[in-house]
């Protein structure tokens, strides 16, 4: 069965999680694999830049809305996982706290390397989080490299 959740949008994204949760089935993992790259200035629909809010806040809510079932799912030598996909260009980001909407000087790179820098701060944090609490919950994230996709059409060297 398939159900539809659509990471732009902090509505989909609860009756994703809302759908789900009433089937009452375990939740092993969880990829955080959903995004775009370098794509025109743009918002989601709740009025986020389109790279922060779809590659971060939407993985964001969609994993905090889930952990619950994630730690449910898990056991002793069995833990439920997070995996979030990063891209390294996190290391070139800074995370502007003033602006984390991109709205002062708009470019496509740096909102997409702020909002996977943004991933990587929330998925160490997750996992330190869960480590505390001692629950049988793994968050990891991980860089897959170059990957042929279309994640690449707005991006002026691959075309």
């Amino acid at each position: 069965e398939f159900l539809y959740c659509d990471l732009a949008s902090m509505t989909s994204i609860r009756q994703f999680v809302q759908k789900f949760k009433m089937k009452k089935i375990l939740l092993h993992v969880l990829i955080n694999n959903a995004g775009v790259m370098m794509v025109p200035q743009r918002k989601t629909r709740d009025g986020f830049e389109e790279h922060f809010g779809l590659n971060y806040l939407g993985h964001f809510l969609l994993t905090n809305l889930l952990v619950d079932t994630l730690k449910e799912s898990g056991s002793p030598g069995h833990s439920a996982r997070v995996v979030t996909v990063s891209s390294a260009t996190h290391y070139v980001a800074e995370l502007n706290m003033d602006d984390l909407q991109s709205s002062a000087c708009y470019s496509p790179h740096a909102a997409y390397a702020q909002s996977k820098l943004a991933l990587v701060l929330f998925t160490y944090h997750l996992q330190r989080l869960l480590a505390a609490e001692g629950s049988h919950v793994t968050a990891n994230v991980v860089d897959p490299g170059v990957v042929n996709t279309d994640l690449y059409k707005h991006v002026f060297w691959a075309t």
